[in-house]
């Protein structure tokens, strides 16, 4: 049959590829100054270059640098020294952070409260991810993944990484309430991985599993890129426990910067 039909056939069935949205200017930006910053290269209190210093390095408006400084101070990353200097800012002074420990404390949250809570929110957020990835986002992965493997002998580097690829994945599910809620979590795990990840084989096996849910990720697959992340969750846990660790350790009996009261 010609006509309507067949070009509505051609519509349903020719089509190989979706729309690719590129990733906004100010997003990318913000990544780039918010790795500087977590990795040290920009220290606390360190002021950061001008508006329009930013602009000529990065190439792009003062209107987009001034939307991804907001992004940053909005996270708590930098803050306003006067009305045109920006620095960085100390996560330990920020009050979201306090209120955090002060809750920890009350609460007595344990690494057992930790691995929960992650194979609760982690493998949902990989799910939207594989629903909602453009190739921006799938690009922004892949980095990295790169970025770690870059750094498996690096453990504390690799650690920070980990995170970092964690929280990507949660941008990528596009759930504002859930990054919300998973943002807290970067502040538990950071010192847990402190803790146990001193050795190659061990930053080699999860990164397999990160390359594994990526994969997933970008093949549009929802329920495999959840399962292997809830996969990837219990091996935390198992490995934890094969080096003697206690389940019910408390959070708080390990310093935000990854150092055991314990050691």
């Amino acid at each position: 049959m010609s006509g309507p039909a067949s070009a509505d056939h051609d519509d349903r069935n020719g089509r190989i590829v979706s729309a690719v949205r590129v990733a906004r200017a100010y997003e990318q930006l913000a990544a780039l100054l918010r790795e500087r910053i977590t990795s040290g290269d920009l220290r606390v209190g360190e002021r950061l270059p001008s508006e329009s210093s930013l602009a000529e390095q990065a190439g792009v408006s003062r209107s987009t640098v001034r939307e991804a400084l907001r992004t940053l101070q909005e996270a708590g990353l930098i803050e306003r020294a006067s009305p045109r200097v920006m620095v960085v800012a100390s996560r330990t002074d920020d009050p979201v952070f306090r209120e955090l420990r002060h809750a920890l404390r009350r609460r007595n949250v344990t690494f057992h409260h930790l691995h929960e809570a992650l194979v609760t929110l982690e493998p949902e957020l990989a799910r939207f991810a594989a629903m909602r990835a453009d190739a921006g986002d799938i690009a922004a992965l892949r980095e990295a993944l790169a970025a770690q493997e870059r750094h498996l002998d690096h453990f504390k580097e690799w650690s920070r990484l980990d995170v970092e690829f964690h929280l990507a994945i949660a941008e990528v599910s596009a759930n504002p309430a859930l990054i919300i809620a998973r943002e807290p979590i970067t502040q538990l795990l950071l010192p847990t991985l402190h803790r146990f990840m001193d050795n190659r084989s061990m930053t080699e096996h999860a990164t397999r599993y990160h390359r594994r849910i990526v994969g997933e990720i970008e093949a549009g697959d929802p329920d495999t890129a959840a399962s292997v992340t809830r996969r990837h969750i219990n091996d935390f846990r198992t490995a934890w426990e094969k080096r003697g660790l206690d389940f019910h350790q408390e959070i708080l009996e390990l310093d935000s910067f990854g150092h055991s009261h314990l050691d």
